[in-house]
């Protein structure tokens, strides 16, 4: 089975903008260590101060979708989903 990425853009309210950042570079931190994930990578907008990449990779679709229902049924989710300006935006995919 080959790696997957997932590639999921945030837009953060204006007012929390700063500590959205914050959080994704905790995310970035701390993510690598979770069950399946080869790496995080986080990309700021120079356009859109409030808006967000993350490019993490998986050794499976499997392995990220298990770590969304942890982060789901743990709450994490719903408190960073309060953060935003509007639903996230996620792709699952191959690198070519």
């Amino acid at each position: 089975m080959d790696p997957i990425n997932v590639i999921i853009t945030f837009e953060a309210k204006p007012e929390g903008a700063s500590a959205f950042a914050e959080l994704m570079n905790q995310v970035k931190q701390s993510l690598p260590s979770a069950d399946g994930c080869l790496g995080v990578r986080l990309f700021g907008h120079s356009d859109n101060a409030c808006a967000f990449t993350l490019v993490e990779s998986w050794e499976s679709r499997r392995h990220h979708q298990a770590h969304i229902d942890r982060a789901v049924a743990s709450g994490a989710w719903s408190a960073l989903e309060a953060q935003l300006a509007c639903a996230p935006v996620s792709r699952y995919c191959m690198e070519l």
